[in-house]
């Protein structure tokens, strides 16, 4: 008898884990927000549920709210939300051409003039149309593991913290970048598998896990973008060399950055001068930069006023790839020059570009700057050069500097990418929670 009930109890404790694993929690993405209307269609019928509960032939309906009720197609449902199901799962929702997994929520907005659709989905489905859009589904897979592990740990801390009206994450760059089943890849989705409930943790939670193109070379911490320090999200060295934006440029007449400034409400008349200490290797100490060289604050000073703007504002304003640049003003220098390749009679046969050094710095560059503030003397001619590095806010995960971390590690070693997010990802560990 003993014996029996011991054998009923182990079975039940080598259950337990399993039941517990498959644990796996929902998340509610906001496809559409604040519309006023919304295309839903499908190969299949559309049940609809709600206040009223209708039943939609195949083909496409349109979800809109008029005089602060809803409506499908011209049926008026009223209520505050409906929930929109494929009939079959084999004919899954489209929401404006795009189709996804699980179902739609169509809520009404408490400014009863439009309205939100929400997909309602596991978190590892979710992933599934999330990673192929994040990272180059043919990148190394350790580095896709890392992105993975990163987008999970983002969506379930949204999860738990999100400040959205009726959803957890949106759809687009202002959440994770999420196309439904179309965006799928079946590389990326082995990855979402491979590494299925792990999660990046501090303090054994979910951390709200920010990701980037690339740094520069250097990530930044949260207090020098946001104000707010963040003690897993500090500036770390970055292996992101390979970066297509690793290095970028902008050229600007005198004029014509002084009409932006203007347009963005900034009326300090003709343009005298920048101000804003000279970038230097990493780690910075100076007040208007932080660890990584990014800029905090600079200073443009007219022949009416002077504006004194946020590195992240600046880059909004001049649609910069990162705020980690220098500036110098100066005249147009070409790149490089051409020479004549002569055979031994003299005869040309061809020719050469010789690159020219332009001095730069860890090739965001400072042309020679010598002093905080750069003066534009109003010669013809002039120009303010920004030369820059990285793409993205440069907080966290560095996909870039992932791969380049991924491509010099061991292919035997297949839990890598956890040394890839405790390296981005300061005091940090790997858990699985599902």
């Amino acid at each position: 008898m003993l014996k029996k009930i011991f054998l009923v109890l182990l079975c039940l404790f080598m259950m337990m884990p399993l039941a517990w694993a498959s644990d796996e929690p929902d998340i509610r993405v906001g496809l559409v927000v604040k519309q006023f209307s919304a295309q839903v269609d499908s190969t299949g019928k559309i049940v609809v549920s709600g206040n009223k509960k209708l039943t939609l032939k195949p083909g496409k309906h349109f979800v809109s709210v008029k005089k602060g009720v809803l409506y499908v197609d011209d049926k008026k449902v009223g209520g505050t939300r409906l929930y929109l199901k494929a009939d079959d799962a084999k004919n899954p929702l489209n929401l404006n051409w795009k189709t996804y997994r699980g179902s739609l929520t169509v809520q009404l907005n408490n400014d009863k003039k439009t309205l939100s659709v929400i997909n309602t989905l596991p978190v590892e489905k979710y992933l599934y149309g999330v990673i192929a859009k994040e990272i180059i589904p043919l990148w190394p897979e350790e580095a896709v593991k890392a992105q993975v592990v990163a987008a999970r740990s983002f969506a379930l801390y949204q999860v738990n913290n999100s400040s959205y009206e009726g959803f957890d994450v949106r759809a687009n760059d202002m959440g994770q970048v999420y196309g439904g089943i179309k965006a799928e890849h079946a590389n990326t989705n082995k990855m979402v598998d491979a590494t299925r409930g792990q999660v990046v943790t501090y303090n054994g939670k979910p951390i709200e896990a920010f990701f980037h193109s690339s740094s520069g070379g250097y990530t930044e911490s949260a207090a020098n973008v946001w104000g707010n320090p963040v003690p897993y999200l500090q500036a770390v060295v970055d292996y992101d060399k390979e970066s297509p934006q690793y290095n970028w440029d902008k050229t600007y007449e005198p004029a014509q950055l002084q009409r932006i400034l203007e347009q963005s409400g900034y009326k300090i008349g003709k343009l005298e001068s920048i101000r804003v200490s000279a970038l230097a290797k990493p780690p910075m100490k100076a007040a208007d930069r932080g660890v990584s060289g990014r800029v905090k604050k600079i200073t443009f000073r007219g022949n009416k006023g002077t504006a004194v703007i946020e590195g992240t504002k600046l880059r909004n304003i001049l649609q910069l790839n990162s705020t980690l640049f220098d500036i110098y003003v100066g005249f147009s220098r070409p790149d490089s020059i051409e020479v004549p390749i002569l055979n031994s009679f003299g005869q040309e046969i061809g020719r050469k570009k010789i690159p020219i050094k332009t001095g730069t710095s860890k090739g965001a560059g400072s042309f020679g700057v010598t002093s905080d503030t750069r003066v534009l003397t109003g010669v013809k001619g002039e120009k303010v050069f920004i030369k820059g590095s990285g793409w993205g806010h440069g907080l966290g995960l560095s996909q870039w500097g992932a791969r380049g971390m991924a491509l010099k590690a061991s292919k035997k070693d297949k839990e890598y990418y956890k040394k890839i997010l405790t390296h981005y990802y300061t005091d940090t560990k790997i858990k699985k929670i599902y």
